[in-house]
């Protein structure tokens, strides 16, 4: 006997696909695009919530795991004609990939787009006037927390290194100088635009010019936090 699904809610469940593909940033209509997505979930999962291990290595529970045929199901590319529960515990694998303790957690801290939020008013971010009231190794959130941010190690000076991450492009370790952060122009139903790192010195003349007529296609991978 299968074991029972718990029913899911609709809107929840299109805006963790929703998010999930602005997050990866992979297009679905490519070719072997689930089996990228599946790769991305699965390595997402291992960088934000690493598996326990005993003291030889082993791990000492096997995780969650997801296939890539559960994957086009969710999306409708395959058996779409057949009605489908999601299961939660492949849910909260995806939520995990995001960042999200698990699916549950996703449903409550995820902000819709209809929520009238205003990512502006909420962002919380620093320049350089700021950075002379840090003390060294002193953490700092720039960005949404919970929803999208980093934290950030100062390591005086300019310096800063991510010591954690939710929906950022940047990953744990990355080293950095900067003059402050600013919110890039935001197109499409976004709800939280990419944090932009500015650069610390003028004559970065391409960094500056890239920030003043940003892509995010064609932007250096460099100046997103």
């Amino acid at each position: 006997m299968g074991k029972k699904r718990i029913p899911v809610d609709k809107k929840q469940f299109e805006a963790l696909k929703n998010e999930l593909e602005r997050v990866s940033g992979i297009d679905l209509s490519s070719d072997n695009a689930y089996y990228d997505l599946c790769d991305y979930i699965k390595k997402q999962n291992d960088i934000k919530f690493p598996p326990s291990k005993y003291e030889d290595g082993s791990i000492v529970q096997q995780p969650e795991t997801i296939s890539v045929d559960t994957l086009r199901r969710y999306w409708g590319d395959k058996d779409a004609d057949k009605q489908m529960t999601p299961d939660v515990g492949k849910l909260s694998f995806i939520a995990r990939a995001l960042g999200y303790k698990d699916w549950g957690t996703f449903c409550h801290e995820h902000i819709q787009p209809d929520t009238g939020f205003d990512a502006e008013k909420g962002f919380n971010g620093m320049d350089y006037f700021k950075f002379s009231s840090l003390c060294e190794n002193e953490i700092i959130c720039i960005g949404w927390y919970p929803q999208k941010y980093c934290r950030l190690k100062f390591l005086g000076e300019y310096s800063f290194e991510v010591v954690e991450v939710r929906g950022m492009k940047s990953e744990v370790g990355r080293r950095f100088e900067t003059s402050g952060f600013r919110l890039a122009p935001t197109s499409g139903g976004d709800i939280f635009p990419e944090v932009i790192i500015e650069p610390l010195y003028e004559y970065q003349e391409e960094l500056w010019n890239a920030i003043e007529n940003f892509n995010i296609e064609t932007c250096p991978k460099s100046i997103l936090l």
